[in-house]
């Protein structure tokens, strides 16, 4: 896979991926604050943004996005395992839309696949680096 074909691929799961993570979480969010609006959207929005940046590849600005989610989960009285569990949740049903979305190529699933794959080692690296 070449260099652009990974950058299109990227833009491609970025721009549909938007509006899945969006729903994911807010749903999510909704069920943990029990319909607190005042506490569901900005987690919502704040944790779609990590995942923006974490599809995209910006290591560096998921971590310190990551780290403002925690910073408002700790005032909303969620702890960090919470947030992986929603994690969880987005990354599998990313990977559910991505196999309905490509099952007619399995190029394009593979190398989707392999985006989502790199997308989960960067959560991981970005929960050790605000675990530090």
């Amino acid at each position: 896979m070449r260099l652009d074909d990974t950058n299109d691929m990227r833009l491609d799961i970025l721009d549909w991926s938007d509006p899945v993570v969006g729903d994911c979480l807010f749903e999510a969010y909704d069920s943990c604050f029990g319909g607190n609006l005042d506490w569901s959207r900005p987690m919502t929005r704040q944790h779609a943004r990590v995942w923006r940046l974490i599809i995209g590849g910006d290591k560096r600005r998921a971590a310190e996005a990551r780290r403002d989610l925690l910073r408002m989960a700790r005032a909303c009285r969620m702890g960090p395992e919470a947030l992986d569990a929603i994690d969880r949740l987005v990354l599998d049903e990313l990977v559910d839309v991505m196999a309905s979305r490509f099952r007619a190529s399995a190029t394009d699933t593979r190398h989707c696949g392999r985006l989502l794959i790199e997308a989960s080692a960067t959560l991981v690296e970005t929960r050790h680096a605000c675990a530090a």
